[in-house]
């Protein structure tokens, strides 16, 4: 489902988790249009906000970007990271030190790939 809304952006705030609330006020609208933004209560969805038009390459672009089970789809790096913290968790380190375990892991991972090239 896709609904398109033009209206005003009344209030931003943050929350404790680091993440944001935003409150747009949209313009009047038909009892369809309504009922359709109700039924996307608590889902997760995606939004574009802009204060010109859309073009069709942004479109595209948000079309492009991938929801599962209501969470936006990692990358692969991203998923890489997340691993290498849980491995780095089970060996009893901790948030403070992850960032040096993580670079040193990446670096030993890149050095074994380039060796590979250049056997």
């Amino acid at each position: 489902m896709k609904i398109v809304l033009t209206g005003v952006l009344e209030n931003i705030s943050t929350r404790s988790d680091g993440s944001i609330k935003v409150v747009i006020g949209s313009q009047e609208m038909d009892e369809s249009n309504a009922g359709q933004i109700f039924g996307l209560r608590n889902k997760f969805i995606k939004i574009l906000l802009s204060d010109s038009n859309i073009s069709e390459m942004e479109e595209s672009l948000i079309n492009e970007q991938q929801i599962q089970d209501g969470k936006k789809v990692k990358t692969k790096s991203q998923r890489m990271r997340a691993v290498l913290y849980r491995l780095h968790e089970s060996n009893g380190g901790n948030a403070d030190t992850f960032q040096a375990y993580y670079d040193e892991r990446m670096e030993l991972m890149i050095d074994q790939i380039k060796a590979r090239i250049e056997a």
